[in-house]
């Protein structure tokens, strides 16, 4: 086993190329093309692309690739495009690179964003091709190559067993520390299992569930940065030629949940019970938060009390907890007076110049809301960034850059009448992390509803 390992692109003068179109794993080899694909790795980026001679490809988001296509060879300018601060398109990585003859390249983009490296993972797939290509025999040939990308997380040990079979039957892909990737290997095409252990042991850190490696294609399997819950912060995709990653968490990662109390006058008790363990959380105050809790994976029932009475306001609210996932569960009252409780998901990965954002509706006395994110250059009227139709217990989202917003949160009726809700004072987006808000009723505020931010 060896690593090939890539801190910058070789320059080379001269440029020019003719994009070909999009190359397919029915290998139709031709002398004067090469093939590239593009795989998004730096966690606090924008979207992104590959541009090739002032062509660009589609970009795409943190941990997503763009499929395999065919380009000509010879000396060609490579640029990544992403935004800035203004949502500007800008060069964030350039480099001159040769594209010899029938080569494959992924271009990985990783590292922090505001100065990233490119991993050209440079691989080859004639074996592959050729024992395929084989009608005398009836065999069916992938192969496997792994890559990290994963800043500050170290070197790791890879292997790959059947899904049959244990780590000590498993076969070495290589040794991977960071910025590098191993040779390809060729298997049977089948159902596997990957590991990723201490350097020199088999000591398992990670194991992905099956993985399908069952298509006669080249399959790259990406160690990134993962920002869930699990104890060992990376997680695997696996990049084949022409679809989306598929993304395996580590079997062994945990999950993390929350608990926000959206009653305006009761403090609850809340368990979260499976099959395995039940943990309890006690005394969580009206619009307040708890921090978070690490729970295994499983499916939970969840049960809310009155702190105070230990009257049940609901129980056995079905909650599944997956590796790695990070939730917080909503409690509410309904119209009616009774308790109810949802759950949403939380995305904690930074980003630069913008942030991901959630508004979630927990005032049952509206629906149809639209929230205003007003800039002081700005009106509601003018206001560049919106959510619509806001109804009672849904959730929406937008990513907004970072700068200082007003939050008008605002109820149209039929005849065009129009209602402030809610209105909160200068906020300020900025940080390291993304925002949650929940609107709920509050009798004590000016307007009857309060905001409540889940940082």
């Amino acid at each position: 086993m060896f690593n090939k390992k890539i801190s910058r692109l070789m320059m080379v003068s001269a440029m020019g190329a003719l994009l070909l179109g999009c190359g397919s794993d029915s290998e139709e080899s031709s002398d004067d093309v090469a093939y590239v694909q593009f795989y998004n790795a730096s966690p606090n980026s924008t979207s992104t692309s590959l541009v090739l001679d002032d062509y660009s490809y589609t970009a795409v988001d943190f941990a997503d690739a763009m499929p395999r296509y065919a380009y000509s060879t010879g000396s060609t300018e490579l640029e990544i495009y992403g935004q800035d601060e203004d949502s500007e398109t800008v060069t964030v990585y350039s480099d001159t690179v040769d594209l010899a003859s029938d080569s494959n390249h992924l271009y990985v983009l990783y590292g922090d964003y505001h100065d990233p490296e490119l991993l050209d993972i440079n691989y080859s797939r004639d074996e592959m091709d050729e024992l395929n290509a084989d009608d005398d025999n009836d065999y069916s040939k992938m192969e496997v190559l792994v890559a990290n990308v994963a800043t500050d997380e170290g070197a790791f040990d890879s292997y790959i067993s059947l899904d049959t079979q244990t780590i000590d039957e498993a076969v070495m892909l290589g040794n991977v520390p960071y910025s590098s990737y191993t040779s390809e290997q060729i298997f049977d095409t089948d159902d596997y299992i990957v590991y990723l252990t201490e350097t020199g042991t088999k000591n398992v850190l990670y194991t992905t569930g099956s993985m399908s490696l069952t298509s006669e294609t080249a399959y790259k399997l990406i160690i990134r940065n993962s920002f869930g819950a699990g104890d060992i912060n990376v997680t695997i995709d696996s990049i084949d030629s022409t679809t989306t990653p598929v993304t395996y968490a580590a079997l062994e990662a945990t999950a993390d949940y929350r608990v926000f109390n959206g009653l305006e006058t009761q403090s609850i008790d809340v368990d979260v019970a499976s099959k395995q363990e039940t943990q309890y959380l006690y005394g969580i105050s009206p619009f307040t938060v708890t921090a978070y809790q690490s729970t295994s994976f499983n499916d939970y029932g969840i049960t809310t009390k009155d702190a105070t009475s230990k009257a049940k306001l609901f129980d056995n609210l079905l909650v599944t907890f997956n590796q790695d996932e990070v939730k917080s569960l909503l409690i509410y009252q309904q119209e009616d007076s009774s308790v109810k409780g949802m759950v949403i998901e939380q995305d904690l990965r930074p980003r630069a110049f913008e942030y991901k954002v959630d508004v979630v509706n927990l005032a049952y006395d509206y629906d149809d809301l639209t929230v205003y994110f007003v800039r002081a250059s700005e009106t509601i009227e003018t206001a560049e960034y919106t959510l619509t139709d806001l109804d009672f217990v849904e959730k929406l989202s937008l990513t907004l850059p970072e700068d200082d917003y007003e939050i008008n949160i605002v109820y149209e009726a039929d005849n065009g009448t129009q209602t402030l809700v809610y209105q909160s004072d200068s906020i300020s987006f900025d940080g390291d992390s993304n925002y949650t808000f929940v609107l709920t009723p509050d009798t004590t505020s000016a307007l009857g509803h309060r905001l409540t931010s889940l940082q």
